[in-house]
């Protein structure tokens, strides 16, 4: 490889690079002492005979089993109770409700029914008789007309 063709720039941005990446290996050796730090019990030995040299090839290659880190729980938020006067303005509340609603439904009733049969609901009819009587005649006119054109 020849090298006559660097120029002193080039070598003062990989001193940089270079420099840069010390920094970063430092900070990634602090972050992973921070973790050996923090973590207890056999996983700290796990990750140090992990990070230590290994002892051959083939121990390099052996995946190494981890106990499985003791997740914290967050606390249960606390359940809700109402108290019993709480519950017993509730309960007041609704039964004059429905003492009001049942009173408007006996003011409603005009005729009660008689004992021993439901009464039927009578169904409302949107014509009159003369307006039923009108629409039949109506209506045989057309009947009429259309035997009198097919024939």
């Amino acid at each position: 490889m020849d090298i006559s063709h660097i120029t002193s720039q080039s070598l003062r941005s990989l001193l940089s690079l270079t420099e840069k990446k010390d920094e970063l290996l430092q900070g990634i050796e602090e972050v992973h002492a921070e973790i050996i730090r923090t973590l207890k019990g056999g996983v700290v030995e796990i990750i140090k005979s992990q990070t230590a040299t290994p002892r051959s090839a083939s121990a390099a290659k052996t995946p190494v089993a981890v106990a499985p880190a003791k997740t914290v729980k967050a606390p249960k938020a606390k359940k809700r109770t109402m108290s019993a006067e709480g519950r017993a303005r509730i309960s007041a509340a609704t039964k004059a409700r429905w003492a009001a609603r049942r009173a408007g439904k006996a003011a409603k009733a005009v005729v009660a029914p008689k004992a021993g049969k439901p009464a039927k609901a009578k169904k409302k009819s949107g014509l009159n008789p003369e307006g039923r009587a009108k629409l039949a005649a109506n209506m045989k006119a057309r009947w009429a007309a259309r035997r009198a054109a097919k024939a």
